[in-house]
């Protein structure tokens, strides 16, 4: 196992911590380019914000496109920020800041091959789930009531026995959320393209006008507010109850604080 954080501290009191729980830790890095793939790391614990380089989603996909079997961590990522690791293939996410129990138990079940949802986590997917409508074949009432039971802080075991069901039946409820959690982050009429990811950026979060962000990506401003009306049109859909007379500029607002843009 690999741990890819570009904070010595942290990296130097993670390893020790699994070291002690008798774990084999090869050198962390501070970069998943820095990763010598000839050893061959099965699982990497990978901080979601990682400078410079590849960063948050594109850096657990790159881990996930390797093979590896990835848990995802962090002290600052946003719910956005830990939903979108999941999506490209994190296995679970852990706070850098968790006792050293959990964590370790964080890990354990990633090297195990199950998923890891901690409290957190858990709240995140009930969110998601509040504010996306679900369809068809995504989260049934028995996979509700595990993720429910893993937000109040249940362990799987726990939720195994409360249920009076195997433990492994749990893993494979566990393991169905995330590829429903990874399908529903896919679906397209809910997620933001990468030029409306930018509008946000520059509308939302940095302030600027039509014309300027118009200017700066080198189209008319008539485009940029076809697209504040898209990312508005898909804010609505991702919120149920907001009503479709929500301005554009307020939309951009608001999607730039959800996907924690700095």
């Amino acid at each position: 196992m690999i741990i890819i954080d570009d904070h010595p501290a942290v990296t130097e009191s993670i390893t020790l911590r699994l070291m002690d729980a008798g774990f084999a830790v090869l050198p962390p890095v501070t970069g998943v380019d820095g990763i010598d793939w000839a050893l061959a790391p099965d699982v990497a614990i990978c901080d979601l914000r990682l400078l410079p380089g590849l960063s948050w989603g594109s850096a657990i996909g790159h881990l996930a496109g390797h093979g590896c079997r990835v848990l995802a961590m962090s002290g600052v990522a946003t719910p956005e920020q830990v939903l979108d690791a999941i999506e490209q293939g994190a296995r679970g996410f852990v706070e850098k800041t968790s006792a050293p129990a959990e964590f370790v138990s964080a890990v354990d079940a990633v090297v195990e091959g199950h998923h890891h949802v901690s409290a957190r986590l858990a709240g995140y997917i009930l969110e998601d789930v509040r504010r996306r409508p679900l369809a068809d074949g995504d989260l049934g009432p028995a996979e509700l009531r595990v993720v429910r039971a893993l937000a109040q802080g249940d362990s799987p075991s726990e939720v195994a026995r409360g249920a009076g069901v195997a433990e492994a039946d749990v893993h494979a409820v566990i393991a169905r959320v995330f590829d429903v959690v990874r399908r529903r982050r896919r679906d397209r009429r809910y997620r933001l393209t990468e030029r409306e990811r930018e509008i946000v950026r520059l509308v939302g979060h940095l302030g600027m006008t039509r014309h300027e962000a118009a200017r700066e990506l080198g189209v008319g401003e008539d485009r940029v507010s076809d697209l504040l009306g898209t990312v508005r049109d898909k804010f609505v859909a991702c919120h149920p109850g907001e009503s479709r007379n929500l301005a554009p500029l307020s939309a951009a607002i608001r999607w730039a604080n959800e996907l924690g843009m700095l």
